[in-house]
């Protein structure tokens, strides 16, 4: 890989193209693998009843939906959150929202300085008088973690925090790639949405963490994963929702929305699943949701190839489906490919960029961290600044405005993303579908004082699989259809919404 060499491109220029952190809220919060087995045959677990039952489809007309706003960006935060209000009365959490975990955690009250700071205040069920602790010797904790399994704790350990009428409490304990952890105790209490409903819902309070989720803004996770434990799995046994949500990711400024359920989801057509099919307009493409026995937790699809602009990426399918294939993630950051892949979509990309010597420049990382980085810069900006730096010479007062429409040109460089997935609906996965993504959906902006420019969200994941980032994401209404084994994505304005 070449960077720029030095006598184009001074130090100090170099230095000042970033500042704030590079990558330093990167997510790829996969869960550790675990010994796990055949895919387990549970039942979903009621925190309503206590009986075990099996989930079964509503439909949209009987219950209650509910939207909420996304907060956050890949470049501000490296995540998107939601607000959930747990207890009663409501206390108030902002949320990553996670396809890729399942069960939902905030601090709690007790936690002290095992738990970092974050957006709100823990959770505190004393304060909550429909927090009720779930016991270890429950059928509820035998069935709630699913494949991963819940864990016991003694009551006697938190004698001095609160007084439990069991003799063990359940527990949970996740770690995971990215090097963070989370521990705590499951309870379950009052969920609250939007103010439109009222759901009981079983949490984790958390005791103890670490890594990013010690120091990250949000207050912690809400999973959406395929899992007894999941926000979705649980509304849905209480009929609160038919077995469907949608995300609708905001672009490069961040936001955007989440439905659960049917309900206040724009309405698109649907590509019939002939490659380049759809027409004009925003359609949505469904790609078939794989069975997974080693990893049933994760929404992964069947990917078939890859093309950046024309060049489609020299590599076998099979190799899309190593480790744990191709996961839609809306926890991790940024996109992930086998590193066959990962170095073949370099090779690409930096020829066809290359091809614009007088737009666009290849600019050292900011972050000695990764210098592998790709990154690249507006060649007229760059100049512009170096003669200002060299002989005091040109201009240095662009607004904002300016800066922004450079940029926007400057993504008019790079190629667009297609990926190839087999099509729902289709058993022998001989139909497919294309999804195309513009290099807003995996380009972050560099916070730059002398140039507009971006790096490249696209990193090597070893034989682990691919993992399908928010970053991918931004302005795509994406379609969870669990109902119909199906996701679904669609080109979308997420920031309208």
């Amino acid at each position: 890989l070449k960077h720029v060499p030095a006598d184009d491109v001074q130090g100090g220029l170099a230095a000042s193209l970033l500042d704030t952190p590079h990558r330093a809220t990167e997510k790829r919060r996969r869960l550790l693998t675990q010994n796990q087995g055949a895919k387990p045959s549970y039942a979903l677990y009621s925190v309503v009843s206590g009986n075990a039952s099996a989930a079964e489809d509503v439909e949209a007309s009987e219950v209650v939906e509910a939207t909420s706003e996304l907060f956050g960006s890949v470049m501000k935060t490296g995540y998107y959150a939601m607000e959930l209000l747990l207890g009663t009365p409501p206390q108030p959490f902002q949320v990553i929202v996670d396809t890729g975990s399942t069960i939902t955690y905030v601090p709690c009250s007790f936690c002290g300085d095992r738990c970092g700071v974050h957006a709100s205040q823990p959770f505190d069920p004393q304060r909550s008088r429909t927090a009720s602790f779930i016991n270890c010797m429950s059928g509820m904790c035998a069935t709630f973690c699913g494949s991963r399994r819940c864990g016991c704790r003694p009551s006697l350990e938190f004698l001095g925090d609160i007084a439990l009428p069991m003799m063990s409490v359940c527990s949970y304990s996740r770690k995971y790639q990215e090097q963070s952890s989370s521990k705590g105790l499951l309870l379950t209490d009052t969920l609250s949405l939007n103010q439109v409903g009222h759901f009981p819902f079983g949490f984790g309070c958390e005791t103890e963490e670490t890594g990013q989720i010690y120091s990250q803004q949000a207050d912690g996770v809400v999973g959406f994963g395929n899992n007894p434990s999941s926000i979705v799995n649980q509304l849905v046994l209480q009929g609160a929702m038919p077995n469907t949500f949608s995300l609708c990711v905001g672009g490069l400024g961040g936001g955007g929305a989440i439905f659960l359920g049917d309900q206040g989801v724009p309405s698109l057509p649907v590509d019939d699943g002939t490659i380049g099919g759809g027409g004009e307009g925003p359609v949505m493409r469904y790609a078939q949701l794989q069975d997974d026995p080693e990893n049933p937790e994760f929404y992964s699809v069947r990917l078939k190839a890859i093309r950046v602009g024309s060049n489609q990426l020299n590599v076998p399918p099979a190799v899309y489906q190593r480790g744990y294939g191709g996961v839609v993630d809306s926890g991790t950051t940024f996109l992930y490919l086998p590193a066959e892949a990962h170095a073949q979509f370099n090779q690409i990309l930096e020829a066809e960029v290359a091809k614009h010597p007088d737009r666009v420049r290849r600019v050292p990382s900011p972050d000695p961290r990764y210098p592998e980085d790709l990154c690249y810069a507006s060649t007229p900006y760059l100049a512009n600044a170096l003669l200002f730096r060299q002989h005091g010479r040109g201009d240095q007062r662009q607004s904002e405005a300016e800066r922004e429409a450079a940029a926007g040109a400057l993504l008019g460089v790079f190629p667009n993303i297609t990926m190839e997935m087999a099509a729902a609906g289709d058993p022998t996965g001989a139909r497919s579908v294309e999804v195309q993504f513009s290099p807003a959906n995996y380009l972050f902006r560099m916070a730059s004082a002398s140039a507009p420019g971006f790096c490249v969200g696209v990193y090597n994941n070893g034989d682990a699989g691919v993992l399908l980032g928010s970053v991918l994401m931004r302005n795509h209404l994406v379609n969870f259809d669990l109902r119909n084994k199906r996701i679904g994505f669609a080109e979308y304005d997420c920031d309208a919404l």
